[in-house]
């Protein structure tokens, strides 16, 4: 293929990707601006995509900007990177507002954009890096490739904190000098598969945490010249997964993610309105908790609590919005499926002062049994889920527990959207979309909206008492 083509594109793939559809076939574009006239590379056909490189324009759009990274479009991480702030607020609102259309909700208005205050570089404090070969069999760290699973090196990342960077480029040596080569499932042969290498902002302290098919003596090795040279790391964990496939972790028989210490601390802590939260080599924390923070105190604000609420924090993490929200109600409650987690938010409530009770378990099963501890009290509910929205079954559960509001936090505008309808069909008056750039170059962006109950009923005034969980 390899020929020129002259197209518009007209809207944003799932993946940032520009993209023009036409005759049946979709053509689409890396590095395209929908809305900009585009020279486009050809460069594969499938059976029903076209695939192609943005070359140039003769009038390029106002949000174009140049790219600062030489590794953009091998690794792929940002598909927005050749988007100025701007043309990236207005992309995400583009983005929202149509999936919102698609569901027939183009009543519910965007409201505020909360920028990145960390800006567009630097600003990711948690990076995944996999392990691999290059073309010529040596031993490489780094991202997985934008097309395939080819490892890209990316040792200045401009995205990641620069002591992550540090850390990455330390490991990625350490790894070629030990020679641990990548696991392979098919064969049982190798050893590591990737690892997260997560700071916290507070502290400036780094936790790694090392995915590997099979325990050896190098890696202790690794652990100790890698945080020899990084000071700034203070533990290092590795989880084990022999399985085939993709998926970073492996539960174990009891749903539970088990990691094995190798050196220094099982947790770090970072601050977001006051509140410290322990996170773990395994925990899901947001990447950017300079916009968390602003996350945080918006969910606050936005919703009506008082000292008899009674708070449901669903898909809570480490302690997520119970504890933000125990100090302002009458009852707090979270519910998290990582046990090793939930321990943490046990623990930070003690800490912090905060009156919030803590619930291992998944979502579905543990509602039913909150619903009769609330049964007729009207709490206000919080969602965080994972980006494929909220499972079946959730939504009627919540709605058994006839909430006065809902915040519903989103990762993923098309679930989002698609929850939302559900609710709003449950009896639920929708506000406005508010927008954070915790993804900054990319499609992807954090949304928060707030629901309202139609029923107009109260419910009792007093919270419930809550359980004391004391530690074993």
């Amino acid at each position: 293929m390899n020929r020129i083509v002259k197209v518009i594109p007209e809207r944003w793939t799932r993946r940032g990707e520009a993209a023009k559809d036409k005759n049946g076939r979709t053509l689409v574009i890396w590095g395209a601006i929908p809305g900009e006239k585009a020279e486009v590379k050809l460069v594969h056909e499938g059976q029903n995509q076209d695939f192609g490189l943005f070359e140039g324009t003769p009038e390029p759009s106002p949000f174009r900007q140049d790219i600062p990274c030489d590794r953009y479009s091998v690794c792929g991480g940002c598909p927005w990177m050749h988007l100025s702030a701007e043309g990236q607020e207005s992309s995400h609102r583009d983005v929202v507002r149509e999936k919102l259309d698609e569901v027939g909700l183009a009543n519910v208005a965007l409201g505020e954009w909360f920028a990145s205050p960390d800006g567009l570089e630097e600003f990711r404090h948690v990076i995944k890096v996999g392990v691999g070969k290059s073309d010529q069999g040596s031993l490489r760290v780094g991202a997985w490739g934008r097309r395939d699973r080819r490892i890209v090196p990316i040792p200045n990342c401009n995205v990641a904190h620069p002591s992550l960077t540090a850390t990455m480029r330390a490991l990625a040596h350490h790894v070629r000098e030990l020679k641990l080569w990548q696991y392979e499932p098919e064969t049982d042969r190798g050893v590591l598969r990737s690892a997260i290498l997560r700071r916290s902002r507070t502290s400036g302290e780094i936790l790694v945490t090392l995915i590997a098919g099979r325990w050896v003596k190098s890696i202790t090795e690794l652990a100790e010249a890698v945080s020899t040279q990084v000071p700034d790391v203070a533990g290092f964990w590795v989880h084990f997964n022999d399985d085939p496939g993709n998926a970073i972790f492996r539960p174990d028989d009891e749903g539970v993610i088990r990691c094995r210490p190798v050196l220094g601390k099982e947790t770090i802590e970072e601050e977001l309105c006051g509140v410290r939260y322990a996170v773990g080599p395994t925990d899901f924390f947001q990447t950017n908790p300079a916009v968390a923070e602003l996350l945080y105190k918006r969910v606050i604000e936005r919703l009506d609590l008082t000292r008899e609420t009674s708070f449901v924090d669903l898909y809570c993490g480490v302690g997520g919005y119970a504890l933000q929200a125990a100090p302002h109600v009458g009852f707090a409650i979270g519910v998290e499926e990582n046990q090793g987690a939930v321990l943490r938010a046990r623990d930070a409530a003690q800490k912090n002062g905060r009156n919030a009770e803590f619930v291992a378990g998944q979502v579905l099963d543990v509602l039913p049994e909150i619903g009769k501890r609330l049964a007729g009290r009207r709490p206000v509910v919080t969602v965080n889920p994972a980006r494929r929205g909220l499972e079946s079954g959730v939504i009627e559960g919540i709605l058994e527990l006839r909430p006065r509001q809902i915040a519903y936090v989103s990762c993923n505008p098309a679930a989002l959207a698609r929850d939302l309808a559900a609710f709003a069909g449950g009896g639920y008056t929708i506000e406005k979309v508010d927008l954070f750039d915790m993804f900054p170059n990319t499609p992807h962006v954090e949304t928060l909206t707030i629901l309202n109950s139609l029923d107009e009923d109260e419910g009792p005034e007093r919270a419930p008492r809550r359980k004391v969980v004391r530690k074993k």
